[in-house]
């Protein structure tokens, strides 16, 4: 009997010391089971200040224990089976099996969706300045095209929409929502969600649909673009036996859509010195030479998840030249993608539930500013470049140059091959300037710079 005692309270202490065994010490970690990054050391560098201690510690000990996702995994699969409830920290169950994103308090118009509106009318503005044109793309979540498949009780309410794009009306920003589009197409029968499978996300389905009345809009202003047919890809099923995200058993079919057209990658040329945000770093370059020799538009497009996971080869297709870079924070240095990829079309997608201050930085947005297009033809000041201070570092395909700077300037331009790039801010709050190094030439720039009293100064290369 004492054997006994001893096996068990061995065992008892084993199972306790096990996760702290397999406690998970790693910094800036994306659980996928969560799609979040888990709390980090409290007492590290990138513990989130803001939190009081006690937060910190049970917030850190709770997201790295061992063994978390699969004690997750068990207890989600055991309700379900017991009491079919779906216990979650993504999704929960609606009608009909339908299976829906956690549902969260009902958003309320503020004065960030009033900023974000502004910010996009700025990208517009400076857009339109430098006859490129742009588009806003407002995607709806799965609860906005399906309501009456929430659960009981659930009361959805995104009012807060058409207050956000009523201030895009105001502010005259171009713009889409898909919203409608996709209930149509779910009211004749078309499933542009899945039922259960990933259910954040639109399907391969509603992607196509949603995409095309993307190419549509652009279409108005390049009538080369035309949307995609289904005769563009070989269409199938796909099965789906596990919840995304989770090993929450499901036996659900979905849409799959294969490319047919064949594409130069360039991705992987640009991918290391193209700078992005540590937690969103999607980026991709892709070339469609048929659709590029018939003069279809080089396009930069900053997107989420909808088109990071599924829509992007709807774009591939459509377009002749199409960089996509991952949105959310990257969006708010706008101004230094534009300087390397000097596009002839500007798209900003999202989806309904990323525009909030957890995707988009409040205070970045808030704060969001670009310079004005700078007019070549009006009186400038004339001074040595020699009295400027800057350095220059050439990469495989981007060159940096890093410039010393007076301090009351407002904005500053860098000239190179009759092109104007306008300088940005980094991380330590110095000016600089990346572009493609095809654009560079150090023998050809000069620098201009607008101070806070509108004095314009060109600084240029001493002719010898």
């Amino acid at each position: 009997m004492k054997k006994l005692q001893i096996i068990f309270i061995t065992l008892f202490f084993v199972l306790l010391l096990l996760p702290m065994l397999f406690f998970n010490w790693e910094e800036n970690v994306v659980s996928p089971i969560d799609n979040r990054m888990l709390t980090n050391n409290p007492f590290g560098k990138n513990s989130n200040t803001e939190q009081k201690l006690t937060t910190r510690l049970e917030n850190y000990v709770g997201d790295r224990i061992g063994f978390r996702d699969e004690m997750i995994d068990e207890y989600t699969l055991l309700n379900d089976r017991l009491f079919h409830k779906m216990i979650h920290p993504l999704y929960e169950y609606g009608k009909d099996g339908y299976v829906f994103s956690k549902a969260k308090s009902n958003i309320e118009f503020s004065e960030y969706h009033l900023a974000f509106a502004r910010m996009l009318a700025q990208i517009q503005d400076y857009c339109q300045q430098r006859n490129v044109p742009f588009l806003f793309v407002f995607n709806p979540e799965k609860a906005s095209v399906y309501t009456d498949k929430l659960a009981d009780g659930i009361h959805y309410d995104n009012s807060w929409v058409q207050q956000f794009e009523a201030e895009l009306d105001r502010l005259g920003v171009h713009y889409i929502d898909n919203t409608q589009l996709l209930k149509e197409k779910r009211d004749h029968g078309e499933a542009v969600f899945n039922r259960q499978y990933n259910a954040g996300h639109w399907n391969e389905l509603g992607a196509f649909y949603g995409v095309n009345r993307i190419l549509e809009t652009l279409s108005k202003d390049f009538p080369k673009i035309h949307p995609n047919k289904k005769s563009d890809f070989v269409i199938s099923e796909k099965l789906n036996e596990t919840q995304l995200s989770s090993n929450f058993p499901i036996y659900e079919y979905e849409p799959f859509f294969a490319r047919k057209a064949p594409l130069e990658v360039k991705t992987a040329d640009y991918d290391a010195e193209v700078i992005r945000n540590s937690q969103h770093r999607g980026f991709g370059y892709y070339i469609n030479s048929e659709q590029k020799e018939n003069g279809v538009p080089k396009t930069l497009v900053f997107q989420g998840s909808y088109m990071n996971e599924i829509g992007f080869k709807f774009l591939q297709t459509g377009l002749g030249e199409y960089i996509h870079i991952h949105n959310y924070e990257n969006l708010l240095n706008f101004d230094y993608y534009f300087n390397i990829f000097q596009p002839e079309c500007v798209v900003v997608e999202v989806a309904e539930y990323t525009i909030n201050s957890t995707y988009f930085n409040e205070s970045g947005v808030k704060n969001f500013s670009l310079n004005p297009k700078l007019d070549l033809k009006q009186p400038m000041e004339k001074k040595s470049l020699d009295e400027l201070s800057y350095q220059v570092k050439q990469g495989e395909q981007i060159t940096t140059l890093t410039a010393n700077l007076p301090q009351n300037i407002k904005y500053a331009y860098l000239i190179t091959k009759d092109v104007v790039f306008d300088f940005c801010k980094d991380e330590t709050n110095s000016d600089f300037v990346s572009l493609e190094n095809t654009r560079w030439n150090e023998d050809d720039m000069s620098i201009v710079i607008v101070d806070t009293q509108d004095n314009i100064v060109q600084y240029q290369k001493e002719k010898d």
